[in-house]
């Protein structure tokens, strides 16, 4: 049996969600967050509807490092992160985060061990580790031609502005491309339009790349997924170089990558380590990329899949189309206003339209 979300899901032709969307006062989606309505309907074969991450509505959550903001209810975890703050990036005000006790939570998976010990309590939980973006491959595989020998993707932290074009603090001297090497180094930015495509055009921007260097996880998860040779671009060390980072949770490593990578059985990690103030020797990390980087085993995948609250029901392409033409992808809805969101649950307001077919629109 698989629950609650599974008896709405069938009830109402669509599955709750909860997510970091956008919302009315942005202009773009991060591309991570936005992953998450996507990967959960590819999947469970649905559309999404957007629960708050707050509420005492029963729903899902999926990809991203989101799970320490949820609270009241029934939440049923899907490969998801958590911090072990409740209020990250509060500095001195932080508080360590435990599940609230008007919580239910349901781990049925998560991004890795970190994670899973936090979302229950400390406690153990299903084994089962990965961030869902890992199935995508299996639902995207299209060929995409090579255009840039290395893409250096970009954490939304690095970023001067929240535009679509790369553009990082002028003190981060380690993005600084010089002239003979425009053609080859491709910066990334995680900064995406509100649109399907522009999700799809992300990753295939990302796939464009012979090789990546990357501070943003889902850029990780995205090379590491296709296989495209990939090191994290740690800020660590004092002389640039390959560096063994260990992958300890109470260390100096970010507990994202952390999460990750312990998720795969790995207790260190190879990585690329460039000082931000110091300018990069772009040839000699595509070089030590060739050199350094191992594929990872993704085995589990299908562990993952079935771990789906949801009974899994993986859309195919239409025909003549790639998967992100079929309706239900088409139909996600990837920005809110998220005051509204909060006073239809509060209100109990009718579920979305119901489906036929699986995404097909049918009158209510």
């Amino acid at each position: 049996m698989r629950g609650l979300i599974d008896d709405i899901a069938r009830e109402n032709g669509s599955i709750p969600l909860g997510w970091a969307g956008s919302t009315m006062q942005m202009n773009y989606l991060n591309f991570g967050d936005a992953l998450s309505p996507v990967m959960v309907s590819l999947a469970g074969g649905l559309p999404v509807h957007r629960v708050p991450t707050k509420s005492s509505s029963p729903r899902m959550a999926a990809v991203g490092t989101i799970g320490h903001g949820f609270a009241g209810g029934d939440v049923y975890f899907w490969g998801t992160g958590c911090s072990n703050w409740l209020n990250p990036g509060k500095g001195a005000e932080r508080q360590p985060f435990l599940p609230s006790p008007d919580s239910r939570f349901h781990v049925r998976a998560t991004r890795g061990p970190v994670s899973e010990r936090l979302l229950n309590g400390g406690g153990t939980g299903s084994g089962i580790h990965g961030d869902p973006v890992w199935l995508l491959p299996q639902f995207y595989a299209a060929p995409v031609r090579k255009k840039w020998k290395l893409g250096c993707i970009l954490h939304l932290s690095e970023l001067a502005d929240r535009d679509y074009e790369a553009h990082p603090h002028a003190a981060d001297l380690r993005y600084v491309v010089p002239a003979e090497f425009t053609d080859d180094v491709h910066l990334i930015t995680t900064v995406t339009p509100i649109t399907i495509d522009g999700v799809r055009d992300k990753i295939d921007e990302i796939r464009a790349c012979e090789r990546i260097v990357s501070t943003s996880l889902h850029g990780m998860v995205i090379a590491e997924s296709y296989g495209i040779p990939c090191l994290y671009f740690s800020p660590q060390g004092d002389t640039p170089g390959p560096i063994d980072l260990a992958l300890e949770p109470d260390g100096n490593v970010d507990l994202r990558i952390v999460d990750l990578y312990r998720g795969m059985g790995r207790e260190t990690l190879r990585a690329f380590g460039q000082p931000r103030t110091r300018a990069t020797d772009w040839g000699r990390l595509m070089a030590d990329i060739d050199a350094n980087w191992r594929p990872i085993d993704l085995r589990d995948a299908d562990a993952l899949l079935d771990a789906l609250p949801v009974a899994p029901a993986p859309l195919e392409a239409p025909p003549g189309g790639s998967v992100w033409d079929h309706p239900v992808i088409r139909s996600l809805v990837l920005q809110h206003d998220v005051t509204q969101l909060r006073r239809d649950d509060k209100a109990g307001s009718p579920k979305p339209v119901r489906t036929t077919a699986r995404g097909v629109a049918a009158a209510p």
